[in-house]
């Protein structure tokens, strides 16, 4: 994992786990080096805007891009995911058991306004499952940054609701609002019991990219997670129980989305135009010359 990442970042996983313990995160900036970010980008954007190709693609939801199937598209992702390096902190915060339940890189543009939530729920039903969440930042965030309720972890538990009312946070926990702005190939690790969003914001000139991926203590059920086979070249005993291999994965996977979730763009525009253009070319030259040819015959005939 050394090539990817800035060799100056000694990361201590008794600390990891003492922050995050305590505060519910953790988080250090620049951990990646630009290689890593310049390839996990080109990875999971290099089909962004293709329509019905037979290859993994991404998709969009209203003012996101998403592209989930990383563990398929990119060597290097997968080598950080399935590294030492995660496994140990998985293995030193969760216990002996734990299993990726879902990850995503993503694209998010101005307009966006996500609420406050936990992460411990599957679809919106909140569970008592704990869990670590992983967020990478590919470019340099300074707006829609991540914000955590700090300690938020230790009491969200006893609610019966994982989704808080912006009004409800700025009451009760303004002063413990934690802002992360942070340059690209930073990195935070958070607990998924505490209350966290992404930060508003309105700017069309910019994009806040990043992955996001979540581990659980629960083993049993994730999101569908495809593996290109080719990235498996050391599979311990770890890595099967973490990739859930043999288990079920049957979860909902986030988010659910259609053709009426694509948002209004230049590139999208560009590339239904040139899909309209082709099929309508296609189809005056297989059936017009037909019609043509049924319409002198008749002429034809009408003359004799």
């Amino acid at each position: 994992m050394n090539e990817y990442i800035n060799l100056n970042k000694d990361l201590n996983l008794n600390l990891i786990k003492k922050e995050v313990e305590e505060k519910g995160y953790f988080s250090v900036e620049s951990f990646f080096n630009d290689e890593f970010l310049k390839q996990v980008e080109s990875d999971a954007t290099n089909s962004k805007f293709s329509l019905n190709q037979n290859s993994l693609l991404g998709f969009f939801y209203e003012t996101q891009y998403y592209f989930i199937n990383l563990l398929a598209q990119s060597n290097v992702f997968y080598n950080f995911c399935t590294s030492k390096f995660v496994l140990n902190i998985c293995k030193n915060y969760l216990g002996k058991n734990f299993r990726l339940k879902a990850l995503r890189y993503y694209e998010t543009m101005s307009g966006h306004n996500m609420k406050w939530h936990t992460d411990n729920k599957i679809e919106k039903e909140k569970k008592n499952i704990p869990g670590l969440i992983f967020i990478i930042y590919i470019s340099d965030v300074n707006k829609g940054e991540f914000q955590y309720i700090e300690g938020s972890h230790k009491s969200s538990g006893i609610d019966k609701y994982s989704e808080y009312s912006e009004q409800f946070i700025n009451e009760k926990y303004s002063n413990l609002i934690k802002t992360f702005s942070m340059p690209k190939g930073s990195l935070i690790i958070y607990d998924s019991y505490g209350i966290h969003r992404a930060k508003p914001f309105k700017n069309s000139n910019f994009v806040r990219k990043s992955i996001f991926f979540q581990v659980d203590s629960n083993v049993e059920n994730s999101e569908k997670i495809i593996v290109n086979t080719n990235f498996l070249t050391d599979v311990s005993d770890d890595i099967r129980m973490y990739l859930g291999f043999g288990k079920k994965s049957d979860y909902f996977v986030y988010p659910d989305t259609n053709l009426n979730r694509l948002p209004i763009s230049k590139n999208n525009f560009k590339t239904i135009f040139s899909w309209f253009l082709y099929r309508i070319t296609k189809f005056l030259t297989r059936t017009e010359p037909r019609n043509i040819r049924n319409i002198l015959s008749k002429i034809k005939l009408k003359f004799k």
